[in-house]
């Protein structure tokens, strides 16, 4: 069994035995933001005096949330494992053949065999002919990341297609299982996809939802929708330690970051065989870099060497970047250290400042093992 099916089965009920929210996030997310706070009070970069983050903590925790949401739409748009699927496409014999002829039934089969080929991972494929008609549209109902390219025979343009390689049920899976938020997806309002709650079947409407006798706080973010339109994720924050808004918007930002860091580590089992994929996915969905070492020596899967001694705690320069510290061992001997620059951090500041890594041209980066949790 491939790394990608493996660490599909085996995290498929990890996140279904989370904790009450109360009880799994409240209160590390306390103790790690008081302890960047401890660590940048003897940071140049960081004044002793930096202002609470106040109201603009929920908004900051839900940017955090949110940019790793965006991360897993952008690998759905442009990872290299989507580069390859679209090669597929264009390259395949029958299907370019059956379009320049403009036979539709030929056009279908061809379509159907890439969809359901057992080696790769598209979801949906529309294929249409030069003047815009449709030839065959086949798959999912409900999918997003819509990937458009052109069919050529030679140089000849003979038509052009529509792929994704993700569904909306997918895409839900990839948020909850990565950061442990329920997510919902609405299609013309109405609900399409749901993990980790039961969602009204129209979009709430409210800063808030309840679910399981917990107030959460709703967060939402408009994707492409396929072939065309957009389609809106609804992400439930858990509620929040209110003494978390006495500490800087930044501490809040890397306590969060760790969080989610710690949260994917339970997803790979076992881990101490995983660093590589856990230390690329941790990277490319937070920004921070993960090395991972046993005394001063970097173990097979770090993201390099790393400076040559890292604190458990507090801050670190590294060719030339100042980096806030937090580590845990999960796999004893072996320590994972996470370095979140302070220039990522110093820019938290609220609702706006926090989307450190906001925005789907931002997250190009998610491919590889990030996407090996396909829903």
């Amino acid at each position: 069994m491939s790394d990608a099916a493996a660490l599909t089965s085996m995290t498929s009920n990890a996140v279904g035995r989370r904790p009450s929210p109360r009880g799994s996030r409240c209160l590390p997310l306390v103790v790690l933001a008081t302890a960047v706070l401890a660590a940048f009070g003897g940071a140049a970069s960081f004044a002793a005096d930096a202002p609470p983050c106040g109201t603009s903590t929920l908004a900051t925790v839900e940017t955090t949330d949110l940019s790793v949401a965006n991360s897993i739409y952008g690998g759905e748009l442009s990872s290299g494992e989507v580069v390859i699927d679209a090669g597929h496409i264009t390259s395949s014999a029958a299907l370019l053949q059956a379009v320049a002829h403009d036979n539709r039934a030929a056009t279908f089969r061809a379509v159907q065999t890439l969809v359901y080929h057992p080696h790769w991972h598209i979801v949906r494929l529309r294929v249409l002919d030069t003047a815009g008609r449709v030839l065959a549209d086949f798959g999912g109902p409900y999918v997003i990341a819509p990937v458009a390219g052109v069919l050529r025979v030679g140089t000849r343009v003979v038509g052009s297609y529509v792929m994704s390689v993700q569904d909306d049920h997918g895409f839900t899976l990839l948020e909850t299982r990565f950061v442990g938020d329920p997510t919902g997806i609405y299609y013309h309002g109405v609900l399409v996809a749901e993990t980790g709650a039961r969602f009204p079947v129209t979009a709430p409407s409210g800063p808030t939802m309840g679910w399981a006798g917990v107030t959460y706080a709703v967060t939402t973010r408009t994707y492409d929708a396929f072939p065309t339109g957009t389609l809106t994720a609804v992400i439930l924050v858990p509620p929040l330690e209110p003494s978390l808004s006495t500490q800087p918007c930044a501490a809040v930002h890397a306590a969060e970051v760790a969080r989610i860091a710690e949260h994917l580590a339970a997803l790979f089992h076992p881990l101490n065989a995983r660093y590589r994929a856990y230390a690329g996915t941790v990277h490319s969905y937070t920004g921070a870099k993960v090395i991972v070492r046993i005394g001063l020596r970097a173990i097979p899967g770090s993201e390099g060497l790393g400076p040559p001694v890292i604190p458990t705690s507090g801050t670190v320069t590294y060719q030339g970047t100042a980096y806030f510290v937090f580590s845990f061992a999960p796999t004893p001997p072996a320590r994972i250290y996470l370095l979140i620059a302070q220039a990522t951090l110093t820019g938290v500041t609220g609702p706006t400042g926090a989307t450190a890594n906001n925005g789907p041209t931002g997250a190009a980066g998610a491919t590889g093992a990030a996407l090996a949790f396909r829903g």
